[in-house]
């Protein structure tokens, strides 16, 4: 239960599946590799000594970042000898492989510009990758590195970059806030004075979608990702919670309730036109989530008795259960990856615990049931999920804070703890990271 309602949220955003980019033909063998099995994964050795005219930001951001994803063995720069420490720019594979590094970072600050380059230590002494990248905050030009680098060893680009909307928690109002994935740069961009709850990034990340109690009532309002005056989009008696922008941004589906019952309605998010209701069951419908061709949508619904994840066209009629194990299944969010059609959700299990799982293979309006578990409960409570391209789920715990869980990369099977974000969050979602 988040405030006063008991409508959760979260997002899957992409899921990727780690593949290396192609190297040139007849050098697959020089090649380190993140092996993938169902006991975890062997992650590669990376070494990143400290960044060239750097006071100390870049390093550690990169260093965050490259230990978020899960995919990378950081290795200690005490260990590096001083001739490794002093080498600029330049590289030498055969000191480097001396020291256990498989990969290298390496990274250069100059004014408002960084110089970044991978190395891999069984190519010999050439740069695999090098670019220039230009941005106001040295920690953005690092993200964008990290998400080359990323890129380079799994043919999917990294999320750095991407935000997190969250409802903040503790005394006073709950405000709608932005933080980075890693933690940093918090801002508060609603004032409403009142409980803020259940925010939606817009598709171009642009906008949040979010429920207030302003005029004592649950209606919708929007308001500019970096902050401003929120707008009431609707103001429906009743509910008017847990938007979900459809792909192209231009409606909104989301539960409502002026009309008797908790039912599932497309808006128009420029002026809060109801569009058309979605379904129309005696029962309580909620947590709707379009997939990734914006042709269907998953929501939760008690029609069978317990909670649980259904799926249906987007457009409304008939719907189709999707899970059927466990008896309390809520907060679906899909992979935006068409090709990869997975659901995330949390889910109480036998011990009465909630953890998070993945919902796959789907394919359109059909479901085999095959569940990987993301967490393990062990006594916590997760309430809400968003996971990013595969590679880091954040969670809310019950104590309210926000963490970063590994992904897909481990096969969902530890949920080990990455980093520990925020320490007052409810619901969390992602934007899509800058290009």
């Amino acid at each position: 239960m988040i405030g006063r309602l008991s409508l959760l949220t979260a997002v899957a955003v992409v899921i990727a599946t780690p593949a290396f980019a192609q190297p040139p033909a007849g050098s697959d063998e020089d090649l380190p590799a993140v092996q993938i099995s169902n006991a975890g994964v062997e992650m590669l050795k990376l070494a990143l000594p400290k960044a060239e005219g750097d006071g100390g930001e870049a390093t550690a951001t990169m260093s965050r970042d490259m230990d978020i994803t899960g995919l990378f063995q950081l290795l200690d720069p005490a260990s590096f000898p001083a001739q490794l420490s002093s080498e600029g720019l330049g590289f030498s594979s055969a000191l480097w492989s001396q020291v256990g590094a498989q990969a290298v970072i390496k990274m250069k600050v100059s004014g408002g510009a960084l110089e970044g380059r991978l190395y891999i230590v069984a190519r010999g002494d050439a740069a695999v990758f090098s670019r220039s990248y230009r941005a106001a905050d040295v920690r953005d030009a690092v993200h964008l590195f990290a998400n080359d680098v990323v890129k380079s060893f799994t043919g999917q680009p990294g999320v750095f970059g991407s935000r997190i909307a969250l409802a903040m928690t503790g005394r006073g109002p709950h405000e709608i806030a932005v933080v980075d994935m890693d933690g940093g740069r918090t801002s508060v961009v609603t004032k409403m004075g009142s409980d803020s709850l259940l925010p939606a990034f817009s598709p171009t990340g642009s906008e949040i979608a979010f429920t207030s109690y302003l005029r004592n009532n649950p209606d919708l309002y929007i308001v500019s990702a970096g902050g401003g005056r929120a707008r009431r989009v609707s103001k429906e008696p009743g509910l008017n919670t847990g938007a979900a922008w459809a792909p192209g941004g231009r409606t909104l589906a989301l539960t409502m309730s002026y009309e008797g019952n908790s039912e599932i309605y497309r808006i128009d998010p420029s002026d809060g036109r109801v569009e058309g209701r979605l379904t129309n069951n005696p029962a309580i419908d909620s947590s709707p989530c379009y997939s990734p061709d914006g042709a269907q949508i998953a929501f939760v619904s008690n029609r069978q008795g317990s909670p649980q994840i259904f799926v249906m066209s987007a457009m409304g009629g008939g719907a189709k259960r999707v899970t059927f194990q466990g008896k309390y299944n809520q907060t679906p969010r899909w992979s935006p990856r068409a090709d990869k059609p997975q659901i995330a959700f949390t889910g109480r299990d036998e011990r009465g615990v909630f953890d998070v799982f993945i919902l796959g293979e789907l394919t359109r309006l059909e479901c085999v049931a095959r569940w990987k578990a993301v967490t393990s409960g062990a006594g916590r409570t997760m309430a809400d999920v968003a996971i990013v391209r595969g590679r880091s789920v954040a969670i809310r715990e019950p104590a309210g804070e926000l963490l970063h869980a590994d992904g897909e990369v481990r096969q969902f099977a530890t949920g080990e703890v990455r980093a520990r974000v925020l320490p007052r969050a409810v619901e969390v979602i992602f934007a899509p990271p800058e290009s």
